[in-house]
């Protein structure tokens, strides 16, 4: 059988989400490993549709953001930026200071990104 045509798919629990509170924004196992698990990335916002995506990049940059260590054995990426946690608060009308969100993404494998679509949310907890 002619393999050529075929690339390796990475087998991963969980599915492609972000959960954003007071505590920071922390990737899933599944979102890490999706974008390849890159060393920097580059976060856009839209924010009139209310839409944030995470870029890999190759290399670091003025827009670039540290994202995975190299050789970390453990797979999760945790952003404690308060300056971008009440940005997307203030953008969403959340209250991050006393709720946690969730919100499933999607990958895009033609770019190597992951797009988040603030809208569909969901609260976690209480």
């Amino acid at each position: 059988m002619d393999l050529s045509k075929f690339k390796p798919y990475t087998v991963s629990p969980g599915v492609v989400t972000i959960t954003i509170g007071k505590n920071g924004l922390a990737f899933s196992k599944t979102a890490v490993i999706r974008l390849g698990k890159p060393e920097y990335v580059e976060l856009l916002v839209n924010d009139d549709d209310k839409i944030i995506v995470i870029r890999a990049l190759s290399e670091q940059s003025e827009t670039s953001t540290n994202f995975f260590k190299p050789g970390k054995k453990n797979i999760m990426v945790r952003w404690n930026y308060q300056d971008l946690i009440e940005r997307i608060a203030e953008m969403m009308n959340w209250d991050t200071e006393n709720k946690t969100y969730k919100v499933r993404g999607e990958y895009h494998p033609e770019d190597n990104l992951l797009s988040f679509s603030l809208k569909n949310a969901s609260v976690l907890g209480k």
